[in-house]
């Protein structure tokens, strides 16, 4: 293969697939085949399974960003952004969307939030800024113990998060006026 560019209908007619079908997986509103990837791969000299990682790595994109969008609707829809003007979903904050999914959505949206989240960063997330509230979110935060993250005991659990916070808190307070603990 040469170096000089070469046009859909030509890659079309060297691969022997319709150019309709290069143009439509070229412009992303088709995906492409097992078959069709090894013949691009063999032509352009790539790595076996090199598009398809390309192809399934975009498809996981855009799969994520379809769930963050549709939770960002449902609690737009909740009005659980009352507090702010959200002008685009990318501007709210993953830390404030995985709150609001816990505080606000149906167990259905909150299972998607962990699609495109690492559990162990909605754990934290949920530890640093639900967890640390004491009894008013006990029975919630209870639930998400046991039901998202299976902490048996998730009485004494939040009771120590809370406790670490509170702990936290003081240390940082006495470190900025320079009293020792």
């Amino acid at each position: 293969m040469a170096n000089t560019p070469i046009s859909q209908a030509e890659l079309a007619r060297e691969v022997n697939v319709p150019r309709q079908l290069l143009s439509c997986i070229i412009s992303g509103k088709r995906e492409m085949s097992l078959q069709l990837a090894m013949k691009l791969e063999s032509y352009f000299s790539l790595p076996e399974g090199e598009l398809l990682k390309i192809q399934a790595v975009q498809a996981i994109k855009e799969r994520k960003q379809s769930i963050r969008n549709h939770l960002c609707e449902q609690l737009v829809a909740k009005n659980a952004f009352w507090s702010y003007d959200v002008k685009s979903f990318d501007a709210i904050p993953d830390e404030e969307l995985i709150e609001k999914c816990f505080t606000a959505l149906d167990i259905d949206d909150i299972d998607l939030m962990f699609e495109i989240y690492p559990r162990k960063h909605i754990q934290q997330v949920w530890r640093n800024k639900m967890a640390i509230q004491g009894e008013y979110m006990q029975r919630l935060n209870i639930m998400i113990a046991m039901y998202y993250f299976g902490i048996k005991e998730p009485e004494k659990y939040l009771a120590k998060a809370e406790k670490q916070h509170i702990n936290k808190i003081l240390k940082e307070s006495s470190y900025a006026s320079g009293i020792n603990f």
